[in-house]
């Protein structure tokens, strides 16, 4: 059972490079996004004084040293050297929280659009994925001349000729676990012989 679902996964992966990428992308990217550490800057307080419960700075424009910038807070900031200390948001947060918009807004516009047209080339086609992941795991058996397609101990199907192992799923209509339940448990002769030689210890 773990074979299958394992398998499962990797023909999902397989089948879906691209949202695969971009989740992994935006995963990452949200994890962190937020996590560098900030920077701090001074601007030179010229001058600072109280306006009804809000405090007004006027602060020395470093792009021009003629011009001022006025900055206001509820709150009496400390100055350091006469200087206000403001926080410098770090670039890398910043990228990483574009790389996050752009990778789920990808992520989410190939996935409603393959939903929507039912488009097998855009949509994760989970379908084509669990028949594939069936295939992998059943085996056939022959005996007395007729192959025994077998999977969890289930008869998926027989045949006088041999069936091509990527179409035997489709060939039996049996596409999914769902599917596979609806089959007899069934062994092969050979099967029942091992079965009671291994209870008998031999």
């Amino acid at each position: 059972m773990i074979r299958y679902f394992l398998s499962v996964i990797w023909q999902l992966i397989a089948t879906n490079p691209i949202k695969i990428t971009t989740l992994v992308i935006a995963i990452v990217s949200f994890k962190y996004a937020g996590s560098f550490q900030n920077g701090t800057y001074k601007q030179p307080v010229v001058a600072e004084f109280n306006d009804n419960s809000t405090w007004v700075y006027l602060v020395r424009n470093e792009n021009n040293s003629t011009g001022y910038d006025v900055m206001t807070s509820t709150t009496k900031e400390k100055l350091v050297d006469g200087s206000i200390v403001l926080d410098d948001y770090n670039d890398l947060n910043v990228l990483f929280w574009v790389f996050f918009a752009i990778s789920s807004l990808i992520f989410s516009i190939t996935t409603i659009i393959g939903w929507i047209n039912d488009d097998s080339d855009v949509s994760w086609d989970l379908g084509g994925c669990l028949e594939k992941s069936l295939n992998n795991i059943i085996y056939c058996e022959l005996e007395d001349g007729i192959y025994y397609y077998m999977a969890f101990g289930r008869l998926i199907g027989k045949s006088k000729t041999q069936i091509n192992p990527r179409r035997v799923a489709d060939h039996f209509n049996t596409y999914s676990l769902s599917d596979l339940r609806k089959c007899p448990k069934f062994a092969t002769k050979t099967q029942n012989r091992n079965n009671l030689l291994d209870r008998l210890g031999i």
